[in-house]
């Protein structure tokens, strides 16, 4: 036997053998320290019910209970035997009427009345909701044939045939009889139109008619428009030359000039000289300046500055601007030089014509459906108020016809029917005041004359014009036709 060998290396760790059976089980431990209370454990799972037990024994009698409560009455017995009559007892004292008694039942019901009028109609109600739409209904019977369609249009027609081949020639014989009448052919378009047929002869002129009855005369016409200007008068010789009064005291300051100059002075003419009485010495100290010309880039303030500036122009219309500022509102007036140098503003409308009635003691022509508040071409209330300023007299004129005409008859003018005047201040202006002038009133109703209504101012009066209304009084008539013809305002 050989010597013990050494020992070999580790081998390889083997696998993992199966789990080994289950021990039994070992005896109880001994018990554990006391210690501190553990924690409570979880609520356990709630066990089934358990079963019925058996039935127990019966109890002892228990204590008398408590009086019960009275029983509802019983049902009453039977009736018992009558009693002995008593004695007659002694008669009682009225009692008191003893209480209402319940409500009876309800009658029959009573016998039909009257039929009541019939009431108000009630309210129309509402329009219903369109109904569902029905189911088709059957199939009718088939109707009677229709009548007979008109005639259809005739065919058009067809092409003409080519010839045929020519037959072969018959037999010599007899002239046969004529054949039947063929059917009528196809009516033919309409021909064009003839030419137009020589002119027939005059026919004899017609027995003269009966002349007429003459018509009824009728109203006087409104007054017609202002006639042309006249030819100019002669000039007349020029007076003798007075006597050079003394040098008056020196003025106030003037008004500020024109708003352009010239660089250069010139001469001043021969009429200003002789109407300002300017000698030599008072020349050369004046800046003499450029004259307004009347146009629309420099109008002149009045037409009295327009003469004195320019003495060659002639009566005409030319362009002024009374506040001179801005020449863009600059009017466009008549100069009427031969007067004196009046500047005139026409008005918007000169035809005035109305029919005032009896009902309205006053009644203002701007009242009535045709009227309308006087105008003036261009003249605000700021170039009025300037105006005034550069003048010291106004006037203002009215035509109307010498007829009055009523509603019955016609009759000349006199004062009782002269119209009154509304002022532009609103001051009433009558025949009465001293403003008012009739230029003419000596005409007859079968005159073609016209009558002319002035009102004229001076200084401060000059507020009065122009005339913005006007009102003419009926004089007891139902009613009174009034035309006239509305004049320019003046001022000078």
């Amino acid at each position: 036997m050989g010597a013990k060998g050494r020992m070999g290396s580790a081998g390889l760790r083997g696998h993992r053998g199966a789990p080994g059976p289950k021990g039994t089980h070992g005896p109880q431990g001994p018990p554990g320290d006391k210690s501190s209370k553990g924690r409570p454990g979880h609520k356990g799972v709630k066990g089934p019910p358990g079963k019925r037990g058996n039935r127990g024994l019966p109890g002892k009698p228990g204590a008398q209970g408590p009086r019960g409560k009275r029983g509802p009455a019983g049902p009453p017995g039977k009736q018992g035997p009558s009693g002995l009559d008593g004695l007659l007892g002694v008669v009682g004292n009225e009692g008191d009427p003893g209480d209402v008694g319940p409500r009876g039942r309800p009658g029959l019901p009573g016998l039909r009345g009257k039929r009541g009028p019939p009431g108000w109609p009630g309210l129309r109600g509402k329009q219903g909701m369109t109904g569902p739409k029905g189911l088709p209904g059957a199939k009718g019977k088939r109707g009677p044939p229709g009548p007979e369609g008109p005639q259809g249009i005739p065919g058009l027609r067809g092409d003409k045939g080519g010839p045929g081949p020519k037959g072969p020639k018959g037999l010599d014989a007899a002239r046969g009889l004529p054949g039947p009448r063929g059917p009528p052919g196809v009516k033919g378009n309409q021909g064009s139109i003839g030419l137009r047929g020589l002119p027939g002869p005059k026919g004899k002129q017609g027995d003269t008619g009966l002349q007429g009855p003459s018509g009824h005369r009728g109203l006087p016409g409104l007054p017609g428009l202002f006639g042309k200007k006249g030819v100019k008068g002669v000039q007349g010789t020029p007076g003798v030359k007075g006597q050079r009064g003394p040098r008056g005291q020196p003025g106030p300051p003037g008004r500020p000039g024109p708003r352009r100059r010239l660089q250069n002075t010139f001469s001043v003419p021969t009429r200003l000289r002789e109407y300002f009485q300017l000698d030599q010495s008072m020349l050369e100290d004046i800046d003499l300046m450029s004259w307004a010309q009347g146009t629309k880039d420099n109008p002149a303030t009045t037409c009295l500055e327009l003469k004195l500036s320019n003495p060659h122009l002639e009566d005409g219309y030319y362009y002024m601007d009374p506040n001179q500022g801005c020449p863009f509102d600059a009017l466009y007036v008549f100069c009427n030089f031969t007067a004196g140098g009046l500047t005139c503003v026409s008005p918007t409308k000169s035809q005035i014509s109305g029919r005032w009635s009896s009902k309205e003691k006053i009644q203002w022509f701007s009242q009535l459906s045709t009227g309308f508040r006087f105008g003036y071409s261009g003249l605000t209330t700021v170039q009025l108020r300037f105006l005034r300023l550069h003048s010291n007299f106004a006037s203002q004129r009215l035509t109307l016809p010498c007829a009055v005409s009523t509603a019955n008859d016609k009759k000349p003018f006199s004062r009782d029917f002269a119209p009154l005047f509304l002022g532009d201040s609103s001051a009433e202006i009558t025949h009465t005041d001293p403003a008012y002038k009739v230029l003419s009133h000596t005409c007859k109703v079968e005159g073609e004359e016209s009558v002319q209504i002035s009102v004229e101012t001076q200084g401060s009066d000059t507020e009065l014009l122009p005339l913005r209304d006007l009102s003419v009084e009926t004089c007891g008539e139902e009613e009174r036709h009034f035309g006239a013809i509305l004049g320019p305002i003046c001022f000078l």
